[in-house]
């Protein structure tokens, strides 16, 4: 049993170590806008350009990237609140719809022709479209994307995220938008829920729909990894090395346990919420190690030949993705 591997068991807690330190380091004032999960995926990036990383230790690092990947996504199901999304309404789902179609289609299209390779033009545009480095790393291994592609398709939707939630908070002060108006917009383009969340506390009554929106966009992932799943295993048939979305299963398992418990038992509301943000931050942990895991495995050259291209395609994408959701909201009187 490799669990029992000295070389196994030192792969896996170099992740667990960059894990840590991401998760100290992200929650640092300078660091915080950029999230524990892209500190933890850059200092696997640094500690493989400074540090030798022995050869047997690959096994180990790679279980980090990709089992204990999909059981942090699995655990991630608890951000999903069915019965806050079944009240958002027919409008906001054509809204959600719309942006996370356009921005696959679009982004997508985009990056290809801008010369951009393998899957990352899909990577950009699953992170801009639904909810940024959650995407992309339940979306990467069912479209068999390289190490190289998650880790440039993951900070670059950190960041831009980041910067988008700062550029509308900024907006908002001269825009005096209505706090409704203001959540929606918040909620259909935003890359992250904690950008979501950020931007959408700066404006009383903002939140909640912010939130609802968001929520929406992330249980539309779903779908978007089966489909994307179904559409890869056709297309490489003879290929055995196709990832089943077992996990995607667990993820919409876990959110409907969360809100049957938050539904069937209110007079536990708080405590189950707390107990959430637990099962969040054990979540937070397993994806911080599986990022850790990624960057360890990053050729670095290869960062270079397309990250110049790659940030000009993620922001015209989402500058793009911005405008329709804009338009979509006006045209439906949102």
């Amino acid at each position: 049993m490799k669990f029992h591997c000295s070389h196994f068991r030192a792969g896996v807690g170099l992740t667990m170590l960059l894990a840590v330190l991401g998760l100290v380091l992200g929650s640092l004032p300078g660091l915080i806008r950029l999230g524990p999960l892209s500190v933890a995926l850059l200092l696997g990036l640094f500690w493989r350009m400074l540090m030798h990383v022995p050869a047997h230790q690959h096994v180990g690092i790679g279980f980090s990237a990709k089992q204990v990947l999909r059981a942090g996504i699995v655990l991630f199901g608890v951000r999903l609140n069915f019965e806050l999304i079944a009240h958002s309404g027919y409008k906001i789902v054509i809204l959600d719809l719309i942006v996370v179609v356009f921005g696959l289609g679009f982004i997508t299209w985009l990056g290809k022709r801008a010369g951009l390779q393998g899957q990352l033009p899909l990577l950009l545009a699953v992170g801009s479209s639904i909810c940024g480095a959650s995407a992309v790393a339940a979306t990467a291994p069912v479209i068999r994307a390289r190490e190289s592609e998650i880790a440039l398709a993951i900070p670059l939707c950190s960041v831009f995220g980041t910067m988008a939630a700062l550029g509308l908070t900024f907006a908002q002060t001269f825009l005096h938008l209505a706090p409704q108006t203001y959540g929606i917009l918040t909620g259909s383009t935003l890359h992250e829920v904690a950008q979501v969340v950020a931007a959408a506390s700066a404006v009383p009554g903002a939140l909640q729909t912010g939130t609802m929106v968001k929520l929406l966009r992330v249980l539309l992932l779903i779908p978007v990894v089966l489909v994307l799943g179904q559409f890869f295993q056709q297309k490489d048939s003879h290929a055995v090395s196709i990832q089943k979305p077992w996990f995607v299963g667990g993820f919409f398992l876990m959110g409907l346990i969360n809100t049957a418990l938050l539904f069937w038992l209110p007079q536990l509301h708080v405590l189950w919420l707390r107990l959430d943000q637990e099962i969040l931050t054990v979540a937070n942990f397993l994806m911080a190690m599986a990022m850790a895991g990624l960057g360890l495995q990053v050729d670095i050259a290869s960062l270079r030949s397309q990250g110049i291209m790659a940030i000009r395609v993620a922001i015209v994408g989402w500058g793009a993705l911005f405008v329709v959701a804009a338009t979509v909201m006006y045209l439906l009187s949102l």
